[in-house]
C-alpha cells in the first residue's frame, strides 16, 4: 500500500472513530439527561425528595464526564436537602462551586442558594458555629443604598430601571416594586436611601420629589403600595434607621442655610425632633441601639483630612461621649442586635480593617478588637435578627480612554486606548487643554468616602507622556468641567474646607485652588456650561413642572432666564459660544428630542428624535471642534449597566450615525481641539452584596 493510500486510510479511520465517539457521547449524554428528567419528576411531581436524591447521585456515579448534567444534578441534591431541612444542603451547594467551576450558570445559582441558606438558617449551637463570608448578590439591577430585612429574607433597594423603591426576595429570587411611579418618561422622581422597620413590614425611603425639587421622606408597606409622605419640610432628608418600637425614624436633614441636623422623625404625626446640630458635615452612618435609648453616629472632626470619629448620644440629645476617637479614619458599620458590640471600619493599620468595640450603657468597654483584616471599603446594609451582617461592595472598573476618529465620515482611525496605565479602574472625567497638548483627568487614589486626598488631579503631557499629580484642598472633588480659556487652570466641582459646594479653579502649574462660585448663588453645580470666553455660565434649574435655562454673568453676578420647557438635560455649548444644545423628553410621544437654542434667546430648533427605550446617555454629549456635529452616547436606558454606542448627528439635523465604538457606560465625551481625537470614560459599574456571620462570638473579653 502506497504512502498516500496509507495516509488517506489513517485520515478516514480517524474520521470514522471521531464520528463513533461523538455518536457514543450523544447516547451517553441522552442517558444522563433521561435519568435527570426522571429524578426531576420524582422530586417535583411525586414529592419523593429522598428518592430523587438517590437518582441524582446515580447520575454523579454513572456519568461523571457529563459535567453539565452532573452539575445540575448536584445542585438539585442541595435543593432537596434544603427542603428536607438537612445541614447537608450547605455541603451540596458548596460541592457545585468546588467541583464544577466551568458551569457558570449552575455555580451562580449554587452561590446564591448557599448565601441565602446561611443567612436565614436558625442560630446553631455555639460549638457548631463557623465564621462565614458569602456573596449574596452581584451584578447590575440593584444598588447598595438599602438594607437587609430583620428576618434576612429581603433586601430593599432602588430599581433604577424606573426609580421605584423595590425589594429583592432572597428566597424566591425575585424583585418586586413597592411603588409604581411609571417610567422615566412619565416621571423623574426616584427613591434613594431606604431602611426597614423593626417588624420587617415597612420600608422608609427618601424620595426625590421633582415637583417641589426636594427629597421628602416616605413609607411603603409590603402589602400596601400607597405612599405615606411623612416629611417634606426640608430640601434633603436622609433616613438612617427605625426605632425598635417603630414610632421614630432616625434621620439627618438640612436646614434653610444648608446646616445639617441629626433628628428623630415621628411615624405617627411626621413631627421632627432635633437631637443635635451637626454643622456642615453629615454622618456616613448612624444607628439606634437595640433598646433605642442611644444613637451612635460617625462624623468628620478635622477639616484638613475629614477623618471621622464615632460618638454615642442619648436619644434626647442631653448627653454625648466620644466612643471611638483616633487620628485614623473610623467609619461606623453598625450596632449588633444583642447590643453588645459596635462595628466600624478603620484605616489605623494602613489598610481598611473591620473592628469591634464592646459597649455597655452607652460607654465603650475595653479596647477595639480586629475582626477582619483588609476587608476594604464596604457599606453597611444592616444586621439580621440572628446577627448576620450584610454589606455592599463596589468592584466597578472605570477608566479614561482616547481614540482617533474622523467625525465627518463617522469612522474610527485608531484603536481605543486607556489614557493611563496607573490606578487602572479608578480614572474619570477627561478634558483636553485649549492648545491640545495636555489631557487632564481625575484619579481616585484612596478607597472610602470622598475626602481631601482621596482623589487627585492628573495633567498628562501628551508629547512626553509624563503626568503631574495635584491633590486639591477640596472635599467631594468630583468632575473636571472645563479648562480655563488661557489653559492655566481647570474648573472642577467640589467643596472647600468651609461653606457649601460649588465650582473651583485649580492652577495646573501650582495646584492652588480658588473658589469660582458657590451653590448659594442658586445654581445646581453639575448642570452648567462655561462660555468659550470664560465670562458667562449657562445653567439649567428645575422649577416645579418645568426646566429653566439661565445665563449667569461671572463678573456682575447677575443672571437672566433665556428659555424654559417641560424638561431639559445634557446641556452643552458650541465652540463659538453662540448656541446651546440640549435634550428634552416628550412624554406623550415617548421620545427624546435634541434641540439647538441661540444663547441670546429665541426659539429652539429640533435636530434629532430618538424613540424610547433608546436614549441619549446622561452627561455624554459634546460638540465637535468645528461646530458641525454633536457626538453622544446612545443606549437602551440611561440607568442600566449596558453598552453605549458612540454616535454623531449633524447640527443641521438628520439621522444619527453610529461610530465604531461601543463600551459599557460610555460618557463624558470630550473632543480634542484638532477635531481628530476624542476622550471619554467608560467601564463596568456593578455592586456586590455580601453576608458575614458568626464573627462576634469569638471576641475574647
Amino acid at each position: 500500500m502506497g504512502t498516500k493510500k496509507i495516509f488517506s486510510f489513517i485520515l478516514v479511520l480517524g474520521f470514522i472513530l471521531a464520528q463513533v465517539s461523538l455518536a457514543y457521547e450523544a447516547v451517553f449524554q441522552q442517558s444522563a439527561e433521561e435519568l435527570y428528567e426522571a429524578a426531576l419528576f420524582k422530586k417535583d411531581v411525586d414529592g419523593d425528595l429522598e428518592g430523587a436524591i438517590e437518582l441524582f447521585k446515580k447520575i454523579l456515579d454513572q456519568f461523571p464526564d457529563s459535567r453539565k448534567v452532573a452539575a445540575k444534578a448536584q445542585l438539585q441534591i442541595g435543593l432537596c436537602y434544603e427542603k428536607l431541612g438537612l445541614k447537608e444542603a450547605q455541603k451540596a451547594f458548596q460541592k457545585v462551586i468546588d467541583s464544577y467551576p466551568e458551569q457558570a450558570d449552575v455555580v451562580k445559582k449554587a452561590r446564591e442558594k448557599l448565601a441565602i441558606l446561611l443567612s436565614t438558617q436558625a442560630v446553631l449551637g455555639k460549638k457548631d458555629r463557623e465564621f462565614t463570608m458569602r456573596k449574596v448578590l452581584a451584578g447590575p439591577g440593584f444598588d447598595i443604598l438599602g438594607e437587609v430585612s430583620p428576618d434576612g429574607r429581603y433586601i430593599c433597594f432602588t430599581d433604577w430601571d424606573s426609580g421605584d423603591i423595590a425589594i429583592r426576595d432572597l428566597v424566591a429570587e425575585k424583585n418586586r416594586r413597592l411603588s409604581d411611579k411609571g417610567s422615566w418618561m412619565k416621571s423623574s422622581d426616584f427613591a434613594l436611601f431606604s431602611v426597614w422597620s423593626s417588624d420587617g413590614k415597612k420600608v422608609a425611603c427618601n424620595w426625590y420629589n421633582s415637583k417641589d425639587n426636594i427629597f421628602d421622606l416616605r413609607i411603603y408597606g409590603l402589602e400596601d403600595s400607597e405612599a405615606h409622605i411623612l416629611y417634606n419640610k426640608s430640601e434633603y432628608t436622609h433616613p438612617l434607621g427605625w426605632s425598635s418600637d417603630g414610632t421614630q425614624i432616625l434621620t439627618y436633614f438640612t436646614g434653610d442655610d444648608e446646616t445639617i441636623f441629626l433628628g428623630l422623625l415621628s411615624t405617627k404625626d411626621g413631627s421632627m425632633q432635633t437631637i443635635k446640630k451637626l454643622g456642615e458635615f453629615y454622618p456616613s452612618n448612624a444607628f439606634f441601639s437595640p433598646n433605642a435609648d442611644y444613637i451612635v453616629y460617625d462624623i468628620p472632626v478635622k477639616k484638613d483630612t475629614l477623618n471621622r470619629d464615632i460618638f454615642i448620644i442619648t436619644k434626647d440629645g442631653s448627653q454625648e461621649v466620644a466612643f471611638v476617637k483616633n487620628s485614623a479614619d473610623d467609619a461606623l458599620l453598625g450596632w449588633s442586635p444583642d447590643g453588645k458590640y459596635i462595628l466600624f471600619l478603620s484605616d489605623r493599620t494602613g489598610e481598611l480593617d473591620m473592628w469591634a468595640t464592646q459597649v455597655e450603657n452607652g460607654l465603650s468597654y475595653g479596647e477595639p478588637v480586629l475582626i477582619r483584616k483588609d476587608i476594604g471599603q464596604i457599606w453597611s446594609m444592616g444586621f439580621t435578627e440572628t446577627g448576620a451582617m450584610y454589606y455592599g461592595f463596589d468592584p466597578s472598573m472605570i477608566d479614561v480612554y482616547t481614540a482617533s476618529v474622523n467625525i465627518e465620515k463617522g469612522i474610527l482611525l485608531s484603536p481605543v486606548e486607556k489614557a493611563s496605565s496607573s490606578f487602572v479602574g479608578s480614572n474619570t472625567s477627561p478634558a483636553w487643554s485649549p492648545d491640545g497638548k495636555y489631557l487632564a483627568y481625575v484619579s481616585k487614589r484612596q478607597p472610602g468616602p470622598e475626602r481631601i486626598g482621596s482623589k487627585v488631579l492628573c495633567i498628562k503631557n501628551l508629547k512626553s507622556g509624563k503626568v503631574k499629580v495635584f491633590t486639591p484642598e477640596l472635599r467631594n472633588f468630583g468632575r473636571i468641567m472645563y479648562w480655563g480659556t488661557d489653559g492655566s487652570s481647570v474648573i472642577v466641582t467640589g467643596s472647600g474646607n468651609e461653606g457649601p459646594p460649588g465650582l473651583f479653579t485649580i492652577n495646573t502649574s501650582t495646584g492652588d485652588t480658588s473658589s469660582l462660585f458657590r451653590k448659594e448663588n442658586g445654581m445646581p453645580v453639575p448642570g452648567f456650561v462655561l462660555a468659550p470666553d470664560g465670562k458667562t455660565i449657562y445653567h439649567r434649574k428645575n422649577a416645579g413642572q418645568k426646566s429653566i435655562i439661565f445665563e449667569y454673568d461671572l463678573t456682575t453676578k447677575q443672571q437672566k432666564e433665556i428659555h424654559s420647557e417641560s424638561s431639559i438635560y445634557n446641556l452643552i455649548i458650541s465652540p463659538d459660544g453662540k448656541s446651546l444644545a440640549y435634550c428634552s423628553l416628550e412624554k406623550s410621544l415617548k421620545e427624546i428630542v435634541m434641540k439647538i437654542l441661540p444663547t441670546k434667546g429665541g426659539e429652539p430648533r429640533e435636530i434629532m428624535r430618538i424613540k424610547q427605550p433608546e436614549t441619549v446617555h446622561f452627561q455624554s454629549p459634546a460638540w465637535s471642534s468645528d461646530g458641525r456635529y454633536i457626538i453622544f452616547g446612545k443606549g437602551q436606558s440611561a440607568m442600566q449597566d449596558q453598552e453605549i454606542d458612540l454616535c454623531r448627528v449633524s447640527v443641521d439635523g438628520g439621522t444619527p450615525q453610529k461610530l465604531d465604538i461601543s463600551m459599557d457606560r460610555l460618557t463624558h465625551i470630550r473632543v480634542h481641539p484638532d477635531g481628530k481625537q476624542i476622550a471619554f470614560f467608560a467601564g463596568q459599574v456593578k455592586v456586590e452584596i455580601w453576608m458575614m456571620e458568626n464573627f462576634l462570638p469569638f471576641i475574647k473579653k
